[in-house]
């Protein structure tokens, strides 16, 4: 039996979804940006994990991937002037053995707080380098990583340890969620506040995505 309370309640939750994309055209430039062709709408809406007066925006990516490669120095310029209010989190993908190799690598990077100095090296690595920087499974990559790890100015221990702690098991597990949560079928594939997702093709470009981007943030942060 459903009480008048919990009746209420129900309409009230999908009224907010259904008047989701309303709000947010409303917020954003007029004309500018259409939801269903630009952006799509997240149906229900996800909880994120930053602070009440942040927005979250994720990239969903794969190091293998040329077209995260091209937008890539994109978003490292955008992050030094994206709004103040925004959070920027990168999601790696786990879909097959070599892309949980290499969100496993992005992990262990984080780990040891060198992602910000070689995040962009480990695509110049394979996209300009033509090292994969992959074996035929995890116990012949690790080697490979592991020479990479060094030529750049980190011991084989603390590279190893980060790569099989359960700091890195527990990311790789929450990625592989957040990748199904928003249903990502491409990289890269962009994620505005657990509400919005889009990508490169539906912006219209690069610029224009980084543009809706911030529209989408900043229409977020005035409701």
């Amino acid at each position: 039996m459903i009480t008048r309370t919990r009746f209420l309640s129900l309409l009230l939750a999908v009224a907010a979804v259904v008047s989701t994309p309303v709000l947010a055209q409303q917020n954003l430039p007029a004309g500018k940006w259409q939801a269903g062709r630009n952006y799509r709408v997240v149906s229900p809406p996800q909880a994120t994990s930053v602070g009440a007066d942040k927005v979250e925006v994720i990239e969903i990516f794969w190091y293998g991937c040329g077209a995260c490669f091209v937008l890539d120095p994109y978003l490292e310029t955008w992050k030094k002037s994206k709004p103040a209010h925004v959070e920027f989190i990168r999601v790696p993908v786990t879909w097959n053995a070599g892309a949980k190799l290499h969100a496993r690598l992005y992990y262990t990077l984080q780990a040891l707080k060198q992602d910000e100095r070689l995040h962009t090296k480990v695509f110049d690595t394979i996209h300009r380098g033509g090292n994969g920087l992959l074996g035929r499974d995890e116990a012949s990559t690790l080697p490979v990583m592991l020479a990479w790890a060094k030529q750049n100015g980190i011991e084989e221990k603390a590279f190893t340890d980060a790569w099989n702690s359960m700091w890195v098991n527990t990311r790789l597990r929450q990625a592989d969620e957040t990748v199904r949560r928003y249903r990502a079928e491409g990289t890269p594939f962009m994620v505005i506040n657990g509400k919005y997702t889009t990508d490169v093709g539906s912006a219209g470009g690069i610029p224009q995505m980084l543009n809706l981007i911030n529209d989408l943030a900043n229409a977020e942060k005035r409701r």
